[in-house]
């Protein structure tokens, strides 16, 4: 599957803009075309570097043989060509990296493609700060993800500046919940040590009564206290595993 062209003029060409001669960008990586670097392979970027329009087309869709290759081989749902365009812009602009561990990629192999517009709103940080260049990429991408349009906006936009090109997309902070900021994991640990102090008083109290260890045991499993200590405890193990499970696919 291949980007669209009418994706790639909607989204890389107008948010990448376009170059024909070398540049450094803010990073000092030097860079020409479609945000060409020596990173995606040849030609190799230089100082003083001098290309012609239909050059930068060339690299442009030598490039982007990369990007969707990367997005073919980390997305395990079939996806619509515009869904396919999108995440080929995402990686563009974000790097393959950033898409392989995010939640936005997470949400596409789950089949979440409803929540895919808000995954992709998280991603609007070039350099520590919200830069509008991004942000407007982003709105783009949802729209097209959504129904294939170009995003109609009705205030005047105005041309992304140099440092919004070149920045690459960085995630919004998120604080990520664990384990003891939940209620139903903290309750769980509480029951099963409840229930562990109640099997350690029968153990005690079976231990003075019995004379060996046989005895001991199968009184025990005769004990209808030591049995209800020993479900409680398994049940707030399990309770724990699953709500564990359940914040590492889900997050919350």
């Amino acid at each position: 599957m291949q980007m669209s062209q009418e994706g790639i003029d909607a989204l890389i060409k107008k948010f990448e803009g376009c170059k024909l001669t070398a540049y450094r960008c803010p990073a000092g990586v030097c860079t020409i075309g479609y945000g060409h670097t020596s990173d995606a392979g040849k030609p190799y970027v230089l100082d003083g570097m001098v290309i012609t329009q239909q050059q930068a087309e060339d690299m442009l869709r030598r490039d982007l043989v990369k990007y969707e290759t990367e997005v073919y081989n980390m997305v395990h749902q079939p996806l619509t060509q515009h869904q396919f365009d999108v995440l080929v812009d995402f990686n563009y602009n974000a790097g393959a990296g950033n898409l392989r561990n995010s939640t936005l990629l997470k949400k596409v192999n789950a089949a979440k493609f409803d929540e895919v517009p808000a995954e992709l709103m998280k991603w609007t940080r070039g350099g520590g700060r919200v830069l509008q260049g991004l942000v407007r990429r982003r709105h783009a991408e949802s729209a097209w993800w959504s129904d294939g349009a170009p995003i109609h906006i009705s205030a005047p936009v105005e041309e992304p500046t140099d440092d919004e090109h070149e920045q690459r997309a960085t995630p919004d902070p998120v604080v990520i919940p664990t384990m003891k900021d939940s209620k139903q994991g903290n309750a769980a640990i509480i029951t099963a040590g409840l229930g562990g102090l109640g099997v350690a008083k029968e153990v005690a109290a079976q231990a003075q009564d019995a004379s060996d260890t046989a005895d001991k045991l199968m009184s025990l499993l005769h004990n209808p206290n030591f049995l209800i200590m020993a479900a409680i405890i398994g049940l707030g193990v399990a309770i724990w595993y699953f709500r564990k499970q359940h914040m590492e696919e889900h997050g919350v």
